[in-house]
């Protein structure tokens, strides 16, 4: 895995969710959940997708978003990003119960703003 990942999604690993409060940066602007990359051929095994109940290894189950973590654009890369197998966008639920497709050609500087809760930071559109 690339860069340490700050704890500042709406979920925060091996802890706990957090309250619509603690969401400053808005319900509409944040990232809640998206659909998780599994490069081709790795369905169910190792760090990359396991059963979402083991709780003590995350890596399974979790991914990141960000400038380190850009979305997967092909079902072959081999990263602990979010991805998906329908061409060219990614589904994301959003705390504010919105679902949106979000293209893999999305800046990762501005899916880093979707991800963090209270960076206090204005997304630009996208």
């Amino acid at each position: 895995m690339g860069a340490e990942i700050p704890l500042d999604g709406a979920f925060e690993i091996g802890s706990r969710g957090v309250r619509f409060e603690e969401i400053t940066d808005g319900l509409s602007n944040t990232l809640l959940l998206g659909e998780k990359h599994v490069p081709l051929g790795y369905f169910g095994r190792g760090w990359l997708d396991n059963s979402t109940y083991n709780g003590d290894y995350p890596q399974c189950f979790t991914r990141a978003g960000g400038p380190d973590y850009p979305l997967a654009k092909t079902t072959g890369e081999m990263s602990w990003s979010f991805g998906s197998y329908h061409a060219g966008l990614v589904q994301f639920g959003f705390v504010d119960g919105s679902v949106r497709s979000l293209s893999v050609a999305i800046d990762p500087r501005i899916l880093g703003l979707l991800a963090s809760r209270n960076d206090g930071q204005p997304i630009p559109d996208f």
